[in-house]
């Protein structure tokens, strides 16, 4: 075992430990190990399984002399942390007990800061690289036709249809494979038909069906569809489009809906980084499901925000997974809201807002599954965030995606 640098970066930092395979047998290590941190006169610290860049690791067997590493995480951002101001506490450990899976264990030595915790990755193995980094049928182009809706937990019959504008036929060898996925980008790799189509001709298309399945409980609203060629390098080879999801749930309508929000506004915390600038200010809003029948909410809200006069206050809708630096700030699940039920989530907004007082506002969310909308007057008002120095600018409002309340 031996310590062989480390990484990170917006206050999340891991270093990784390289375990070589010293007998004459192959073997392997996969998975999330038990790791505990130790520290004399400290309490015992358990990792958790998975952070922000540890966790997707990929394990294979080792043959005699290779190599798998396992990658401890630390983060520089959390309540504890920042619970008194201008005192930034640390909780140093200095080592590291890795459990191996078919027995025995490890000590890792280094510094580790686990005031925020401890997060251990998989035991991972550098993975092969594709037979080809470059696509065969680099200079090709791609469009996707799609049905205008399809149902939840039934498969999604569309066509991508490949271009060749170049002057010379493509061939199709070694056999290119292609992604696919509803929602965000596919990560399984899946091969054309290349015994059927060997070619693409020059300045032909040529029309291939795709099959995608669509989960049971994906819920109903508008989905981004994803495709495209799995190849390392550009030039990029993709094409995406819309399509309605039928699912069992039944999105709330605007007329179903009461919302309340309270003001004027807390900073937020962690891991806000506005917040922590002192840059935004939040508040709850509570969505009340007022009819007689049940409905469902999912996703993250757009909001609005509109003074007495009605004028647009130029706010655009903030990426809240960059504000946080995260790939996934809060889960989205699909809320159903029986009579009376209610769900929350936070509303916030950003510098650089440095008009004058825009109160009383009128804040409205439009849900993103069937473009519903509901208002509500913040009571006692939502203070903006402060003004910093320099001119005036447009600001932002972003929100979290609902919850149950």
């Amino acid at each position: 075992m031996s310590d062989i640098g480390g990484n990170g970066g917006g206050g999340h930092s891991y270093a990784t430990f390289q375990f070589v395979n010293k007998s004459s047998t192959p073997c392997i290590l996969t998975g999330f190990p038990r790791v505990v941190a130790t520290e004399p006169g400290k309490p015992a610290l358990m990792a958790v399984d998975g952070g922000f860049f540890v966790g997707q690791e990929v394990s294979a067997t080792m043959s005699p002399g290779s190599s798998a590493t396992l990658s401890l995480e630390t983060e520089r951002d959390c309540n504890a942390r920042y619970a008194v101001p201008n005192s930034w506490p640390t909780l140093i450990y200095h080592t590291a007990t890795v459990a191996i899976p078919g027995g025995g264990s490890v000590a890792l030595h280094d510094t580790f800061d686990v005031e925020c915790g401890l997060f251990t990755g998989q035991f991972g193995v550098n993975q092969p690289q594709p037979e080809y980094t470059q696509s065969p049928i680099d200079g090709a182009t791609a469009q996707i036709e799609l049905p205008t809706a399809v149902d939840a937990g039934t498969t999604l019959q569309y066509v991508i249809d490949l271009t060749n504008p170049t002057a010379n036929n493509l061939v199709l060898a070694p056999c290119p494979s292609y992604q696919q996925g509803i929602g965000e980008g596919g990560k399984d790799p899946l091969q054309f038909n290349c015994p059927a189509v060997r070619l693409l001709l020059a300045h032909q298309t040529q029309r291939f069906a795709m099959q995608l399945p669509i989960p049971a409980d994906y819920p109903t609203g508008q989905a981004e569809v994803y495709w495209n060629v799995a190849a390392t390098t550009d030039p990029y080879i993709g094409a995406r489009g819309s399509v309605d999801v039928r699912g069992a749930d039944t999105p709330c309508r605007s007329e179903q809906l009461t919302a309340a929000i309270t003001g004027p506004g807390t900073i937020p915390g962690p891991p806000n980084r506005y917040g922590e600038k002192g840059d935004a200010t939040a508040v709850p809003i509570i969505l009340t499901n007022s009819s007689r029948a049940a409905c469902s909410v999912r996703g993250t809200p757009t909001v609005d925000l509109r003074p007495a006069n009605g004028d647009d206050l130029g706010l655009p809708q903030a990426d809240e997974r960059a504000i946080a630096m995260a790939a996934t700030v809060i889960p989205a699940p699909t809320v159903v809201l029986a009579p009376g039920d209610v769900a929350t989530t936070t509303l916030y907004w950003y510098s650089d807002f440095c008009g004058s007082d825009p109160n009383p506002l009128t804040v409205t969310v439009t849900l993103p599954a069937n473009g519903a909308t509901v208002e509500a007057t913040p009571t006692g008002g939502w203070r903006p965030p402060p003004c910093p120095d320099g001119p005036p600018g447009h600001g932002q409002v972003g929100a979290d995606p609902l919850q149950a309340g």
